[in-house]
């Protein structure tokens, strides 16, 4: 299983660093580690993410910094959609969904 990381997650994460390499170096490798280690398990045990509102997206907790992490499943890769701050506004499934590629 490979973990294929969408525009939109690499967006998120990209703005994650900003954000805080300026606040705390430290605190940005810590967060960087902890969403590693959740995506990390998420390829050993790919259905160990929750239903989501959309059949093809299931969502990640990390929990200790808040974030949600929805992804699907095509055939040998893990699509990580977003890296998403749960307490921003609700995520929009089914747009998340129409992004995804068709299986072959």
């Amino acid at each position: 299983m490979h973990a294929v990381f969408s525009t939109a997650a690499l967006k998120d994460l990209h703005e994650l660093r900003q954000h805080l390499a300026l606040l705390s170096p430290q605190g940005l490798a810590s967060v960087t580690a902890a969403i590693e280690r959740r995506i990390q398990t998420l390829l050993a045990f790919p259905d160990s993410g929750r239903p989501s509102t959309h059949p093809d997206v299931r969502e990640a907790v990390e929990p200790h910094y808040g974030f949600l992490i929805p992804y699907a499943l095509r055939g040998d890769n893990l699509i990580v959609l977003r890296v998403y701050r749960s307490a921003r506004k609700p995520l929009d499934y089914e747009a998340l969904a129409k992004s995804l590629p068709h299986e072959p």
